[in-house]
């Protein structure tokens, strides 16, 4: 009988005591998992979502509102502003700006974000077509990947969008008289660019030419605007444009406050608010870490008093096990073998647990769309859980395992006699 064999025997015959040994495990192994899982998905995310971008120009207002809602489309636009204030930034012979995408946001499809732009969006975020191609017209749209996958829409395949950023908002008003035509479907990329749908932003102004002509406001009758030199000789509004910088200089890191400061425009700096971001967000990931490190503890604890006390219930049988021959480093062996097979159930029962949970909330709180959580991803470093906690198992084994492996056999069997 090897050591394993007589490990499981001993954790089956102490049911209660493994019972609770394990639940304590598969806790902690799950929440580390969990953690691990968001917060390394979260950061990558926010990372990839990027892009080029060194500025953000929009409409006054909230600027972690406006990067969130530009760069990774979970808020709401600040407002328009108009061609009129930003055409000289749309120029490519601009001193500073090396590249400016246009964005023209407020409407979706099947809860799938809109995006008015340029065909210049593509390489701005280095995604790739993998069926079709690139939109050459007004009402000629581009899927993400996760778009024409989970809305089922194919090349030829056409739809109606909703006014709004919520499919299920009963008061969103549909642009039926208009439809869009699918051109393209991109490659999965792992970032926001798989969860949008992307048009001219000539055919978003054709979409609103009622409550724009309401407002009084321009509307644009010339072809679509698939580029900014089209935009430049139009009128008309979008929601933001995403700066990117031809190099770092004084210039342009002075760029956002003149604008701010000279400007009906806001500029806001990505980097500047991820960070402010990331401090809001880090104290509570601190104080998460504490916790499930004082429930590591507690789990290895509990697992060395487990041990502690069965060494001291069963020192009669090792006795007897060393009389008939067993040596010291089996003794060991076994006991080091019932921490580490206790250890590695309970955590890889811990780590299964934390990616069903996550399956199980993401289509509720759109963790995939939202932040790109996925529960089927293994994140880097996630085998280091089983193999840590093993470890630590073992480190907790070891002074039962030495008390039992020096026992005295005859002073032990004479007083149990």
């Amino acid at each position: 009988m090897n050591a394993f064999h007589l490990a499981w025997k001993n954790l089956w015959h102490r049911r209660l005591n493994t019972g609770f040994n394990l639940l304590l495990l598969v806790f902690s192994g799950g929440l580390i998992t969990l953690g691990l899982l968001v917060n390394s998905q979260f950061e990558n995310h926010f990372n990839k979502n990027l892009g080029k971008t060194d500025l953000i120009l929009a409409a006054k207002g909230s600027p972690l509102q406006s990067v969130l809602c530009n760069l990774f489309h979970l808020d709401f636009p600040t407002g328009n502003i108009s061609l009129k204030e930003s055409k000289a930034f749309l120029r490519s012979n601009h001193p500073i700006i090396q590249q400016a995408l246009p964005l023209a946001l407020g409407d979706q499809y099947a809860g799938f974000r809109l995006v008015g732009t340029t065909t210049a969006f593509l390489d701005f975020y280095n995604a790739r077509i993998r069926e079709g191609h690139n939109f050459d017209d007004d009402f000629k749209a581009v899927l993400g990947s996760e778009v024409a996958r989970k809305t089922g829409l194919r090349l030829g395949d056409t739809f109606i969008s909703g006014h709004g950023f919520q499919s299920d908002n009963e008061n969103a008003h549909q642009h039926d008289s208009h439809q869009f035509k699918v051109q393209g479907i991109l490659n999965q990329s792992g970032t926001v660019t798989d969860q949008l749908i992307f048009v001219t932003i000539s055919s978003y102004w054709a979409l609103h030419h009622d409550e724009l002509a309401e407002d009084h406001s321009e509307h644009h009758h010339g072809p679509a605007c698939l580029s900014n030199e089209d935009l430049i000789k139009t009128e008309g509004s979008v929601t933001s444009l995403l700066l990117e910088f031809k190099g770092t200089n004084i210039q342009s890191l002075n760029f956002g406050r003149s604008i701010n400061e000279n400007t009906s425009i806001m500029a806001a700096s990505p980097a500047i608010e991820l960070n402010r971001l990331y401090e809001l967000t880090g104290t509570a990931s601190e104080l998460l870490s504490f916790v499930l490190l004082a429930l590591i503890l507690l789990s290895m604890l509990s697992l060395f008093i487990s041990l502690w006390q069965a060494m001291e219930e069963r020192k009669y049988e090792l006795a007897l096990l060393r009389f008939a021959g067993a040596s010291p480093l089996k003794i060991v062996l076994w006991i080091l073998a019932e921490a580490t097979l206790l250890t590695i159930t309970g955590i890889i029962a811990g780590m299964l647990l934390a990616h069903g949970a996550l399956a199980i909330l993401e289509p509720t709180l759109q963790l995939e769309m939202k932040y790109g959580i996925r529960s089927s991803v293994l994140v880097p470093g996630e085998w280091m859980i089983p193999l840590a906690a093993c470890l630590l198992s073992l480190i907790a084994a070891l002074i039962p395992a030495i008390r039992a492996m020096k026992t005295d056999i005859h002073l032990t069997l004479s007083q149990e006699s």
